[in-house]
């Protein structure tokens, strides 16, 4: 009799248990509403001599990006000063957005799920279409300047391939999506293998978004 009862409790436990585990691994796209924003650092390390035209990230130590009648709007921070942007990059790498490296997010997004995508690569001498793929790898802590959230680990993977100037680094991006703060919270590229290549890091510094 003891066993039974033994037994009941423990399935009852894990039915509750489980379901539970499931909503932390899996998330529906986020809703903005006016009013949420987002300041983020990114750094931006490009080879020496190599420039870039059009809107790029990097201009600015920090950036403020607020949801506004439906979209968004982009400001450079510099001192106390801040500056309206075109930030269609940044809004690419913040939510995941088609464009910059492609379509970082996709919903519902789980641990376990992958896609490929492709991005456009603008580099001096070189304009061509990038392959790329994406994989939820974990749920799991990340840490920021703002504080410690749970997130999705994504990992975007580019091989190392030919081009008509030689041949290009692959390239691997690891971010964190996290549900809680509705964007992307701390993303770096690396180079494979290390190579004079831009390589972008963000991060998130502070938020406030409604639930």
């Amino acid at each position: 009799m003891k066993k039974a009862v033994l037994t009941f409790i423990i399935a009852t436990s894990m039915s509750l248990i489980l379901p539970c585990m499931s909503s932390a691994q899996q998330a529906d796209a986020p809703v903005y509403k006016d009013g949420d924003w987002w300041r983020v650092k990114v750094d931006v390390a490009r080879p020496v001599g190599v420039s870039v035209s059009g809107p790029q990230l990097g201009g600015f130590p920090e950036y403020i990006v607020r949801a506004e009648k439906g979209t968004f709007k982009v400001f450079g921070v510099r001192d106390d000063q801040q500056k309206e942007l075109d930030g269609a990059t940044l809004v690419s790498l913040l939510f995941g957005k088609p464009g910059w490296r492609g379509e970082l997010l996709r919903f519902p997004i789980r641990v376990g799920l992958s896609w490929s995508g492709h991005f456009p690569l603008q580099m001096p001498g070189v304009q061509r279409q990038e392959s790329a793929q994406y994989e939820v790898q974990s749920w799991e802590k990340v840490k920021t300047l703002k504080s410690e959230f749970e997130a999705f680990k994504i990992v975007m993977t580019v091989p190392e391939r030919k081009g008509k100037v030689g041949t290009l680094p692959g390239r691997m991006t690891t971010y964190y999506y996290a549900p809680q703060v509705k964007a992307i919270v701390y993303l770096r590229e690396e180079s494979l293998p290390k190579a004079q290549d831009a390589l972008t890091t963000s991060t998130l510094v502070d938020f406030q978004v409604s639930s």
